[in-house]
């Protein structure tokens, strides 16, 4: 079992590693990277914390990697018409053409690399990881809960 582990943590980081060597790559902070993908995916016209929350990327981070885009000219923040307090993050021509021709290629690269699995695996290891994410939460949620416990008594 425990050989199994350190198998799966080593293919995690390895692939994490591959996102990093990307982002080097590119002249990219990861974060940067990671914005990119996501307004790749989904479009822009976002409301930042909705890109951030996308990869679990922190408030202070995302913003870093906004200001990192604005900076270079690939993105603007724009007025959100539903809210007026609101902004939201919209590609510039500069970063729909750097989207296109940098970030796109690697995720086709990726999914090329997917769908290499059979259906029956991919579903299977969709299902595993999102398995493995939702007990380690559990576990995460377990350790705060027993860390409030003991802040709350001081005899542990």
């Amino acid at each position: 079992m425990r050989n199994e582990y350190r198998a799966y943590l080593q293919q995690c980081k390895e692939q994490e590693s591959l996102y990093h060597q990307i982002a080097l790559s590119l002249g990219l902070p990861d974060s940067v990277l990671y914005l990119l993908y996501t307004i790749a995916e989904q479009g822009d016209r976002k409301n930042p914390g909705r890109l951030y929350s996308e990869w679990s990327i922190s408030k202070q981070t995302g913003h870093s990697a906004v200001e990192w885009l604005k900076k270079r000219d690939l993105v603007t923040l724009e007025p959100d018409p539903q809210d007026r307090r609101g902004k939201l993050v919209v590609l510039t021509p500069a970063g729909k053409d750097y989207i296109q021709t940098k970030v796109a290629p690697i995720m086709q690269a990726e999914e090329r690399a997917f769908l290499r699995l059979t259906q029956e695996q991919r579903e299977a290891l969709t299902t595993l990881i999102r398995r493995t994410t939702n007990y380690f939460k559990e576990e995460v949620e377990a350790l705060a809960v027993r860390k409030e416990t003991e802040d709350d008594d001081p005899t542990l």
